[in-house]
């Protein structure tokens, strides 16, 4: 009590101020009541878009597209399927799903977990039918997420005009 006689007036204020602070507004709140994955709508981004111009005289834009190796890079969807420490269990499920499904299953590396991903879809509800067609097969844990795909695989034509 001593000490807190000696500390002044306006510090007292302020440590009353920041012990009120945090006592009101730094209380445990219940993440299933505010956050539902499955009503969760991503903000769309925006990918910049790549063009190698290296090609020699003058070539008009849609050669230099035809001639470069960049692959177009888009914004989608994919249906995740597993995360695992185990890059072998991931190798083998994308195997086993890629013999089952018409849809293309990847294997993506984000430290600490290798992740098997499905399809390649612009629209969110054609990755949604593929997530329930996953949990029928008995896959429960399957869930959409918004990820960077590739739109030549969905057959999606790109032209810059």
């Amino acid at each position: 009590m001593m000490i807190y006689n000696r500390v002044p007036r306006g510090i007292k204020k302020y440590l009353l101020f920041i012990g009120y602070f945090t006592i009101s507004f730094c209380q445990e709140t219940d993440l299933k009541t505010i956050f539902d994955p499955n009503e969760h709508r991503d903000v769309q981004p925006k990918w910049p878009v790549i063009i190698n111009n290296v090609l020699p005289g003058d070539t008009k834009l849609d050669s230099i597209l035809s001639a470069d190796t960049v692959h177009w890079v888009s914004d989608g969807f994919r249906v995740q399927v597993l995360a695992s420490k185990s890059m072998t269990k991931a190798d083998s499920l994308s195997l086993k799903l890629n013999s089952v499904l018409d849809d293309s299953a990847y294997v993506v590396y984000e430290t600490p977990n290798y992740k098997v991903r499905i399809g390649d879809y612009i629209v969110r509800e054609d990755a949604e039918k593929m997530r329930q067609k996953l949990q029928n097969m008995g896959y429960r844990t399957a869930w959409v997420i918004r990820t960077r795909i590739t739109p030549q695989r969905t057959g999606m034509i790109m032209r810059i005009k």
